[in-house]
């Protein structure tokens, strides 16, 4: 018959059993892992980008804000211009009005900007 040393051990049999639950576990959260690194450095790379992206339209905002600085006084001297040119007329008068209610607008919207 058979020996006696042969007869499966169930303590051994069921540690048998858990030492391959334990490793499935371990190769899943193995999978796992390495699936969350590679999005982590995915969601590093986003934002890097919009960062970069932020500060270039910083950069931008500052940019157009001096055009418009520039542009303010470019009109100033051109109204001076035209009042030298022609004191009296009304029609000149009223294109100065209109300019100014221009550059009143161009300032609401750079003050928008900030």
């Amino acid at each position: 018959g058979a020996s006696p040393y042969f007869r499966p051990n169930p303590f051994y049999e069921n540690l048998k059993i858990k030492e391959k639950e334990v490793m499935s576990l371990l190769h899943n959260l193995d999978t796992k892992n390495i699936e969350h690194r590679e999005k982590f450095q995915e969601l590093k790379k986003e934002i890097n980008f919009y960062r970069n992206l932020h500060s270039r339209l910083l950069m931008d905002q500052a940019c157009m804000k001096k055009k418009l600085v520039t542009l303010k006084q470019e009109s100033k001297e051109v109204q001076r211009y035209l009042f030298v040119l022609n004191p009296n007329a009304e029609d000149e008068q009223e294109k100065t009005s209109n300019l100014q209610t221009q550059q009143n607008v161009a300032s609401e919207t750079a003050g928008d900007m900030e």
